[in-house]
């Protein structure tokens, strides 16, 4: 493959653009160079912004979807895990040369699919049909994997101009670390592109800013379909997030009062002892300490002792949450056909 010729301060432009493009993230040449030395890129990685380095495409095209998955990106992450879309297809169905008709079609029809008007989306419904009358069932999967699989490296691909969605405005990474603001949109607590990063770093939950941890509690309770009201952030006397049933009476007590401890100590007894007293003060029906830590054992064994309705929300709670609540990869274009995502969400 032929070759690329940039400057280490032209690298950190296209990076940074690329970031940006594809992720809506707004990021720093510090960052770019801390997830290089991260993700083992160091010797591809330009040590003089003036100095001039030359890259064969692949190599290039590497560099970018490791950043692109460092900052958040589940495209890219499976295209670097997988990229070749035949031999993934192959071991998935392995018998696929056997009778590949499916494939062959799907192929040969895929061209001639345009997305809807005034949208980059495209419905494959009609394709899945046309394969169903011919291959039945195991022709439609077939013919998804493989739009999956293409789809997800066309969403990860440095050289495209292809997105999951156009952000009206570019998030400021450090923002997660430095910041007090939670979003503006009514009824929204926690950024998706901050998910995103965070799934893909979760040792950066010790370094998040204490609001920002506490609109992520919130935003989880939310897509749990309660209603939230998040305190606010000062003077809240020890209650973070208070949490409803969705169609509760607007004066009924809340079902759950959380505190948040973004902290690397142990959460000890005294903290789960004064909320279980707010939880019977306000009536509310259990309580949650959630922790970028852990309980010590000794308020795991006052709340078992005692029978107080408080749970424990623990740094390994909050990676599975971080799994459930980011964007799945393989991109919206087939979104609504029925698809299954790659990390299991439809």
């Amino acid at each position: 493959m032929g070759a690329i010729v940039l400057s280490g301060r032209d690298v950190v432009g296209y990076l940074t653009d690329l970031i940006g493009f594809k992720l809506g993230l707004a990021i720093t040449e510090d960052e770019l160079t801390e997830a290089a030395s991260g993700h083992g890129l160091s010797d591809v990685w330009p040590d003089t912004m003036d100095a001039t380095y030359r890259y064969r495409s692949e190599v290039m095209e590497e560099l970018c979807q490791v950043m692109l998955a460092a900052f958040g990106d589940a495209d890219a992450t499976h295209a670097l895990s997988f990229p070749a879309v035949m031999p993934q297809l192959m071991r998935e169905f392995p018998d696929l040369m056997d009778d590949p008709g499916a494939l062959d079609y799907t192929l040969k029809r895929l061209p001639e699919l345009s997305p809807a008007s005034g949208t980059n989306v495209i419905d494959p419904r009609p394709l899945f049909r046309e394969v169903e009358e011919r291959w039945g069932s195991r022709g439609i999967l077939i013919a998804g994997r493989l739009m999956q699989i293409i789809n997800r490296n066309l969403m990860a691909s440095p050289w495209s101009r292809v997105r999951r969605q156009d952000f009206s405005s570019l998030l400021e990474l450090r923002d997660l670390f430095d910041s007090e603001k939670l979003p503006v949109p009514l009824g929204l607590f926690f950024d998706q592109r901050f998910i995103d990063f965070l799934e893909a770093n979760s040792a950066s939950l010790d370094r998040m800013h204490w609001r920002q941890f506490e609109g992520l509690v919130a935003e989880r309770l939310r897509r749990k379909g309660l209603r939230v009201e998040i305190g606010p952030g000062r003077g809240d006397e020890g209650i973070d997030v208070r949490a409803w049933e969705a169609d509760s009476d607007e004066t009924a007590p809340a079902v759950m009062l959380v505190q948040c401890k973004r902290t690397r100590d142990k959460v000890d007894r005294v903290v789960v002892k004064a909320l279980a007293a707010d939880v019977m003060f306000e009536g509310a029906r259990s309580g949650m300490v959630a922790t970028t830590s852990s309980w010590s054992p000794g308020a795991r064994k006052t709340v078992e002792a005692r029978g107080y309705p408080v749970e424990e929300t623990n740094r390994d709670t909050l990676v599975t949450w971080l799994t459930e609540m980011r964007t799945p990869g393989c991109g919206a274009w087939l979104a609504g056909s029925g698809l299954k995502q790659e990390n299991g969400s439809s």
